[in-house]
């Protein structure tokens, strides 16, 4: 069972099916002829492995530990797939509690709403305005947004996998009052009209990931967002992904007929981030590992716990891991940017 390649995004696995799938994943190092999690800080290669997998696991996972200890033993139940960043100075008092242990995750999707332009389009509507979230894992974020930010728009949260959209209906879905809706869908070619959002949310989805170029899979997923957005519109977007990605991707939406108008740097902020979160992502590593019963199976269990803890460390950019390392060098920077769909 290879982990990294095998589960289904239409699935949701229950404790019991993930402990047996992680039983055939360390038996599975017998026949392995190659270790594709390096144990020096975690990097797996893009060709071995699937988003579709590797994001089935993690919100199967999510939901299969339920409430965890942070590293201060504060208990929290993790819904925030994101690294996030610490809240920039220059942007006034930061609106999210500091002994949150999600805050990072929660200033993530915040801070899309930071800027001026927003600020004063959604100002405009009294805060009425629709929200089509491309990639909302859990729904964590639709939910911060749409009970602390937003507090009068409606929000459609949509994700391809099935656990996470699972989470968001039966966690975030009843507290707001048929507010917020969550559709499970292939972000690059969605069921929803045109022109029915006023605004596009993207946060750390999982697109525009390879070097110097936007490619099919991304455009597809931009045209998308293009065709949903009403005219006047905004598409805001954060995420931490290959520097030289972006102007490329900036070249395609224009193409498209959006228009830059803001853009944040926040790496320093995310480096930051990472290292104050640090512990509590160790903490809930830890508890995770000793969850799974396969970790204690003799000689293969402790040679596959050291892949699978830095393999979600590095998934996290936790310090001293691959991606971790490409951020602090600024390979990978984190940007918070703003689009406007031009009215033709």
């Amino acid at each position: 069972m290879d982990v990294l390649t095998a589960l289904n995004p239409n699935s949701q696995y229950s404790t019991p099916q993930l402990q047996g799938i992680l039983v055939g994943w360390v038996v599975s190092d017998l026949l392995e002829r190659r270790q594709k999690v390096s144990t020096g800080n975690g990097h797996v290669s893009e060709d071995d492995y699937t988003k579709q997998s590797i994001y089935s696991l993690l919100y199967s996972l999510y939901r299969s530990m339920g409430e965890v200890r942070s590293e201060t033993g504060e208990r929290y139940q993790l819904t925030f797939n994101t690294w996030g960043y610490a809240w920039p100075e220059s942007w006034g008092p930061c609106p999210v509690p500091a002994n949150d242990p999600q805050r990072f995750g929660r200033i993530a999707y915040t801070g899309l709403y930071a800027n001026n332009t927003l600020k004063n389009f959604i100002a405009k509507r009294d805060g009425r305005v629709h929200i089509v979230e491309m990639g909302c894992g859990t729904g964590a974020g639709a939910h911060q947004v749409a009970k602390n930010v937003l507090p009068n728009c409606t929000y459609e949260a949509v994700d391809m996998q099935e656990a996470a959209i699972q989470t968001c209906r039966q966690r975030f879905v009843p507290e707001l009052g048929g507010r917020l809706k969550a559709t499970r869908g292939d972000c690059a070619s969605l069921p929803i009209a045109s022109n029915a959002a006023d605004i596009i949310a993207v946060c750390e989805t999982h697109v525009t990931e390879v070097g110097g170029q936007a490619t099919d899979e991304d455009q597809r997923f931009f045209r998308t967002a293009y065709r949903i957005l009403k005219p006047g519109g905004y598409l805001v977007w954060g995420n931490a992904i290959p520097d030289t990605t972006w102007q490329p991707c900036f070249d395609f939406l224009s193409s498209l007929g959006m228009r830059l108008v803001e853009q944040s740097d926040v790496t320093a902020e995310a480096v930051l981030a990472r290292d104050l979160d640090a512990g509590r992502v160790h903490a809930y590593v830890e508890q995770c590992l000793e969850k799974f019963h396969c970790f204690r199976i003799p000689m293969l269990g402790k040679k596959k716990r050291l892949e699978a803890e830095l393999a979600l460390k590095n998934f996290y950019r936790n310090p001293g891991t691959r991606l971790y390392d490409d951020m602090k060098t600024r390979a990978d920077t984190y940007k918070v940017v703003a689009f406007e769909k031009l009215v033709s």
